[in-house]
């Protein structure tokens, strides 16, 4: 049972078909959990309304903490300056919410992330702090507790000026290399995963399924080299009318948790389970082909 678990999908413009499938496949590995969506505005949110999911406003969930923030922020990235804000704001949109009802445990999941397991059965293998990582990346991490530490990391950093100054520099520097540099959510993450203890990272190797960080990762599994990066391979089984995905390693299979489409891995995030119809073995065995085959995954 999973019903005191909220998970959290922040999203800003058009809503993609990869975050229905997202949503969806929470549904129905987590049918008792409850899906928050927090959109800026309400545009085809109702085609989701049958994944029994609440939606709320980014407008509803302002805090003296996320204006400060606004005032503060300077863009040193790449990136837009719209995303950047963005992932840094729902942070702070997070802890709002968890101030609402601090009892629940929250999940903040990416858009491209689907879920293929009870994420209750993860609860006792997490570390003891607020804020819990499934590996680099903020994909799906846990929030059980006051993550104001973190807020106020992101404040003082963007009031110094020292700081904002070294990192223009580097952004500068770096900018037309392979090793660019970007100010904004990842950079931040990992210089406060270094100085506290209430952010730590979980292990992804767990009984109940390896918790992917990324498709593109090999991560010790069997992979495919297509032409710009790899791409982990992937068993696909029917297990209780749910299709269901394992990574292979030394031959061996090792159920997965939940898959990380990231990047071009967005292409091929389909609909693996439909809540009220049961998965066809033609589907799997084209989704064995596609994951499996090099040359059939290149066309992907």
């Amino acid at each position: 049972m999973n019903a005191d678990i909220t998970f959290l999908f922040f999203h800003y413009g058009k809503l993609p078909q990869y975050l229905h499938n997202a949503i969806e496949q929470v549904r129905v590995f987590n049918p008792e959990a409850e899906i928050l969506l927090i959109t800026e505005d309400a545009e085809k949110v109702t085609a989701l309304r049958p994944f029994n999911i609440i939606h709320r406003r980014t407008a509803e969930l302002g805090s003296p903490e996320l204006n400060l923030f606004k005032q503060r922020y300077r863009h040193i990235s790449c990136f837009k300056e719209k995303y950047e804000r963005f992932v840094l704001e729902r942070w702070f949109m997070t802890e709002t919410l968890r101030r609402e009802r601090p009892d629940r445990t929250y999940i903040m999941q990416d858009s491209d992330v689907a879920v293929f397991g009870d994420a209750s059965n993860l609860l006792p293998l997490l570390p003891d702090c607020p804020i819990s990582m499934s590996g680099p990346n903020p994909h799906f991490t846990f929030i059980r507790g006051n993550i104001g530490e973190f807020l106020q990391f992101i404040l003082d950093y963007y009031a110094d000026e020292q700081r904002l100054a070294a990192a223009q520099k580097l952004f500068e520097e770096r900018r037309n290399s392979d090793n660019i540099y970007n100010l904004g959510e990842m950079t931040l993450l990992f210089e406060f995963l270094e100085k506290s203890e209430s952010m730590q990272m979980f292990d992804t190797d767990t009984l109940h399924g390896y918790v992917d960080t990324n498709l593109h990762m090999p991560e010790g599994f069997a992979f495919m080299q297509l032409r710009r990066r790899p791409r982990k391979k992937v068993q696909w089984r029917i297990e209780d009318g749910r299709v269901v995905p394992y990574f292979l390693r030394g031959g061996d299979p090792k159920r997965a948790f939940l898959v990380h489409f990231q990047g071009p891995g967005k292409r091929v995030f389909y609909r693996f389970n439909r809540i009220g119809r049961t998965p066809r073995c033609l589907f799997v065995g084209w989704l064995n082909a596609l994951y499996q085959n090099k040359a059939l995954a290149s066309l992907s």
